[in-house]
């Protein structure tokens, strides 16, 4: 009799699990309900708290049961294909994921994402994520050439990952990946000067009005802390020094609010740091000064503005609004930097499209690298940047 219903508590621990994974996929982790997972595994809500004390243990226990696996096994492939250059590595299975994230490397996504917000999480994840970079010999007190290289790569198969979930564009990924892959095997020369990354500033409003601009600002203040489903009118307003009342007087909704923040701070900075950039492209030593570009950029001056980025496209997986404002300022970004590019007819716009696309989705995936393990804003990218971009290599 022990054994059947120790049997039966078994199964439904899993049928917690799977129903929690489900519920997660469909709502994400600040919608997780006790009682939606209970209802969808069809067992009693005190069948789950007799296992977990709240939703952020039970996401935890996703994290490790469900999750965490299947994604550092995805992760293990680009690290054996792109610089152990294993060619038994299942690459097609991570340009399939690159192209078309399965719900489950969606899941992982979130949940790295969120955890440093969420304390059971950030027990796990950040644990978990250090140890990967340690097994793959990428830790603090590895080869710095070769921190830098997992490093990279990490950054941009969560980049990617990240960019492309707004985007109604599917790209293959293919000429990132092969470059990258290329560029790993050239021979690099550890150059004698310091590494010393762009001077960059805080990333505030300005839009000519002041309130405006003190309560487009307080949105990134709250989403970097809290995500967007918590950041709510009250908070938002206290940040700004107002009253909730003076949002709606602007604005119809609050979330009308947090996307014309979206919209001002992330077009804006993009249109602004491609103004600032546009010598980069046709400068003799492109690698070192990219390397300094995406150094400035993973400073701690941008930090805020970091959190609402990565916060912006977490969300957009659960809000079709979100996903298409995100999607427009990404086009229109990629547009212009095509314009750069001096991509002149539609034949040519199609080759450098995911030349232009990765120059967003990569500084991205380093700023998520940045949430959930240590040292990456220490990194010298020169050691991965200048093979990677020295012209005719």
């Amino acid at each position: 009799m022990s054994r059947r219903r120790s049997e039966g508590a078994q199964r439904n621990d899993e049928r917690l699990l799977d129903a929690a994974t489900a519920e997660l996929v469909e709502v994400g982790i600040d919608h997780l309900a006790m009682s939606a997972v209970a209802r969808r595994a069809g067992l009693t809500t005190g069948a789950l708290y007799s296992r977990y004390e709240n939703v952020t243990e039970l996401a935890a226990a996703v994290w490790t049961s469900r999750v965490r696996d299947r994604h550092h096994a995805l992760l293990d492939i680009a690290v054996r294909s792109l610089i152990e250059r294993d060619r038994g590595a299942d690459i097609d299975h991570l340009l399939a994921e690159l192209l078309q994230p399965s719900e489950d490397t969606l899941l992982a996504i979130e949940l790295l994402a969120t955890a440093r917000r969420v304390d059971d999480l950030e027990e796990v994840v950040f644990r978990d994520v250090a140890e990967w970079m340690r097994g793959w010999r990428a830790g603090p007190r590895g080869n710095r050439q070769r921190r830098a290289q997992v490093a990279y790569t990490l950054g941009m198969v969560w980049g990617v990952l990240l960019h492309e979930v707004p985007s109604k564009a599917r790209r293959e990924w293919t000429y990132t990946t092969r470059s990258l892959r290329s560029s790993f095997g050239r021979a690099y020369a550890e150059p004698t000067t310091p590494f010393v990354p762009d001077v960059t500033h805080a990333i505030a409003a300005d839009t000519g009005d002041a309130a405006q601009n003190a309560l487009i600002d307080s949105v990134a203040m709250s989403v970097g802390r809290v995500g967007f489903e918590r950041s709510s009118a009250t908070r938002i307003a206290r940040r700004a020094g107002v009253t909730p009342g003076s949002i709606y007087s602007r604005y119809r909704t609050k979330d009308d609010l947090l996307r014309h923040a979206v919209e001002t701070l992330l077009a804006r900075r993009f249109r602004d740091d491609l103004a600032a950039n546009r010598d980069t492209f046709v400068g003799k030593e492109v690698g070192t000064t990219t390397a300094q570009i995406v150094g400035g950029y993973l400073s701690a001056e941008r930090r805020e503005w970091r959190l609402l980025r990565i916060e912006a496209q977490i969300a957009a997986i659960h809000r079709p609004d979100l996903s298409d404002a995100l999607d427009r300022i990404q086009q229109e970004a990629i547009r212009e930097y095509l314009d750069v590019l001096g991509a002149g007819n539609d034949e040519e716009r199609a080759a450098l499209d995911e030349i232009a696309a990765s120059a967003q989705a990569l500084p991205l995936g380093l700023a998520f690298l940045d949430l959930v393990t240590e040292g990456v804003s220490a990194i010298d990218w020169r050691r991965v940047l200048v093979p990677l971009l020295t012209p005719g290599a």
